[in-house]
């Protein structure tokens, strides 16, 4: 053997010694890092009109400072222009980041954009929307069929296990909207004493309305409403009604109004996310993507059902209303 190629073989074998070495401390193996101050993370939201997705954007820009990256923003007027969504995603791409984090507003409409995204090398992030029409890097948030379910299993137990019940969901619920609604009637089929009567969409101003024509047409024992459009609509409507109780009433999410209407009555149960934390994971993950690091295939974020007897224990009012330093 010359002294060349010996030396050669050296090396090789010094250079798996290394990695190895390196593997058995960390685990695994490095990768090519972006300095992080360099780092561009895009953020596509469902609506810029929310108070909901104003939290998620809260936790971002906290992670954003926290971590030291540049963060751009951008979301639709409504949740129901999926169209425009998707054209902001778009223009996302052709600017180049080195992350998107995306709550898409559609699951099919989204495939050619994450093909695109597959194909310029920029990992994406979904966040609030499992997305099944092309590869993302990882989902966080709930298991939205779960929560479904678990919105009627309250309103059974509120309800002593027997009664009519009624469904309200967002018309531009999306992926969503369809998996809590498929929840939500598989735990009425499986409750004994419970009727699924009857269900109604509604939209951006006339979820008050559907909840008035199912509160008409039906004898309601109970009410769930699968979004916080919806649950603030029906919440109204029983207002209005001044039925405070008689009608039970289990909703989503936690906003300003549901709060109120909570205390005052007209809605018994929330089914309460924590979009301060999703907005924040959806950043650092999208980082660590950026940097090479391989993702877990979805971080499940739980749910807190919220009433008026622990409206104010400490947890809860950490959860609606986290504090921004």
């Amino acid at each position: 053997m010359n002294r060349s190629y010996g030396n050669a073989v050296r090396l090789a074998l010094a250079a798996a010694a290394a990695v190895l070495l390196y593997l058995a401390l960390f685990g695994e193996a490095p990768v090519r890092q972006t300095k992080q101050e360099e780092i561009r993370v895009q953020m596509i939201v469902r609506s810029s009109q929310s108070d909901y997705w104003h939290t998620v954007s809260l936790g971002a820009e906290a992670a954003a400072r926290e971590f030291g990256i540049s963060l751009n923003q951008v979301a639709p007027s409504s949740e129901g222009d999926a169209g425009g969504q998707l054209r902001q995603a778009e223009e996302a791409l052709l600017s180049k980041p080195d992350a998107i984090v995306l709550a898409a507003n559609e699951d099919a409409a989204f495939g050619p954009f994450l093909t695109d995204a597959e194909k310029k090398r920029i990992p994406v992030i979904a966040i609030d929307s499992l997305l099944t029409s092309g590869k993302t890097e990882t989902y966080i948030g709930i298991d939205n069929e779960l929560a479904g379910r678990e919105a009627v299993r309250q309103l059974n137990a509120l309800l002593g296990e027997k009664g009519n019940i009624g469904l309200l969901a967002y018309a531009n619920g999306g992926i969503n909207g369809k998996l809590r609604e498929a929840g939500a009637r598989k735990a009425a089929q499986q409750a004994a004493g419970l009727k699924l009567v009857d269900f109604r969409t509604c939209g951006e101003g006339d979820c008050e309305q559907a909840a008035g024509e199912l509160l008409d047409e039906n004898r309601l024992d109970g009410l769930v409403a699968l979004n916080a459009t919806a649950s603030e609509g029906a919440a109204r409507e029983l207002k209005r009604r001044g039925i405070a109780g008689g009608v039970k009433l289990v909703g989503f999410d936690s906003s300003p109004e549901l709060l109120e209407l909570l205390q005052e009555g007209y809605i018994q149960k929330l089914v309460v996310q924590n979009p301060f934390s999703m907005g924040y994971l959806g950043v650092k993950q999208a980082i660590e993507a950026a940097s090479g690091r391989r993702l877990p295939e979805r971080t499940e974020m739980d749910t807190a059902i919220i009433d008026k007897d622990n409206l104010f224990w400490m947890k809860n009012q950490k959860l609606l209303f986290p504090v921004v330093q």
